[in-house]
């Protein structure tokens, strides 16, 4: 127990942990169908349940393959009702077995936070995060940050590892932790990259950056291996290479209107077929052209909207869009601004610490990727808990006492 959790630490962090899980837990058994967006989450559970009974992967179209998402998270929802059966209950099971994996994720974070911030700042991010609307808005609904979230959080936690001391078996970890995350959300593919590229240029003896390339290549093979039986599948539906999806047009398109998107209605006339590769290739170029006409014509607007304005919409709204428990919409703002206007106030104070500057690289990416394509507050959401780290330091009020390497991780020599 004292390996996951320290000494003398163990009640405030159970408590807040139990807590947690508790609290979600009782707003699923009370309302737990009320969760549900209609959309996306709907989509998915056809997904899993298609899967399952005729072995065919699809998404927009039940009676085709889909090339338009990865399967990470329908093969979990397809587990899930392989084991639970397709009942009326099947949705609230879901949503209890991903309360239980983001308290789950609430120890990982605390471990990351007594690498970055130390102790107290640990447990004051751990708190924040326990009792965020928004954060147990998603834990409840049937999208892709219920697993993308923990596994951002894991690879954060490997990613200290590697930089502590480039290990072998942390190698092995990250690039498992790296394909999954891959197949639940496509956007962090590159982002290692960049990572071990920093890793690389901060060595300064022969033998650290021969470790940190195997370390990569480990990984990368690790990655390539997992997602070939994805590019096989591919090829078999389309007849080309897809190395991810085929379904970047539709979110290019809807992120070229400044601050006010298309209606449903509206979007549902743009396509002039219902062969929805075709209708894919046919919104990348409208995008393009409607990017290449808008900087043209309205040059200041156009580069607020790709600046400031996408910014604002991914970091500064909230992701607050069902009630939770009957929560008023201020309280879930005054929170989300509480975690982020203090946490960017604290990243800027550590910034010059190269660990922080390897979450920087997390952040900075993944924030320039969905500010290209359609841009609202949903995508931040899986980084919250890293800021509210930070935003914990700030509030309060102290020098982080940072946590030894060996404190954190015990088994590293």
């Amino acid at each position: 127990m004292s390996r996951w959790i320290p000494i003398g630490k163990q009640h405030p962090l159970a408590a807040l942990l139990w807590s947690s899980f508790l609290l979600k837990a009782v707003i699923i058994l009370l309302e737990g169908s009320h969760y549900s967006l209609q959309s996306d989450d709907v989509q998915y559970i056809r997904t899993a349940r298609i899967w399952l009974q005729t072995g065919m992967f699809t998404y927009n179209d039940p009676t085709q393959p889909t090339l338009f998402i990865t399967p990470g998270y329908p093969a979990f929802l397809a587990a899930m009702m392989a084991i639970l059966g397709d009942t009326s209950w099947y949705p609230n099971a879901v949503r209890l077995v991903q309360a239980a994996i983001f308290t789950a994720s609430l120890l990982i974070l605390h471990r990351i936070g007594l690498r970055l911030v130390g102790q107290r700042a640990a447990l004051g991010a751990v708190a924040l995060c326990a009792f965020s609307p928004s954060l147990n808005l998603v834990a409840n609904l049937l999208l892709t940050e219920a697993l993308f979230l923990p596994l951002i959080l894991i690879l954060t936690e490997l990613m200290l590892r590697l930089y502590d001391k480039p290990r072998l078996q942390t190698a092995i970890l990250f690039g498992i932790a790296w394909a999954a995350a891959i197949y639940v959300r496509p956007t962090i593919a590159p982002w290692p990259g960049l990572m071990f590229l920093l890793l690389l240029l901060w060595q300064h003896t022969r033998s650290r950056r021969r470790t940190i390339v195997l370390s990569a290549v480990v990984a990368g093979v690790i990655v390539l291996v997992s997602l070939t039986p994805w590019w096989v599948r591919n090829y078999h539906v389309s007849g080309t290479f897809v190395p991810l999806t085929q379904a970047g047009g539709n979110p290019l398109l809807l992120g070229t209107f400044p601050f006010i998107p298309p209606t449903l209605e509206e979007q549902r006339s743009w396509h002039p077929s219902t062969d929805l590769r075709a209708n894919d290739r046919f919104d990348s170029e409208w995008a393009k052209q409607r990017i290449k006409d808008g900087f043209r014509t309205q040059p200041l607007l156009y580069t607020a909207w790709y600046t400031v304005g996408k910014f604002l919409y991914l970091w500064g709204d909230v992701y607050y869009w069902i009630s939770l428990a009957g929560l008023p919409l201020s309280v879930p703002i005054l929170y989300h601004y509480a975690i982020v206007i203090p946490g960017a106030i604290g990243l800027w104070r550590l910034r010059k610490r190269k660990e922080v500057q390897l979450l920087l690289s997390l952040l900075g990416m993944m924030t320039a990727l969905y500010m290209i394509y359609l841009t609202h507050s949903r995508y931040a959401i899986p980084f919250i808990p890293l800021l509210s780290l930070f935003s914990a330091a700030v509030i309060l009020g102290e020098k982080p006492t940072v946590a030894t390497k060996e404190e954190v991780h015990p088994h590293v020599s």
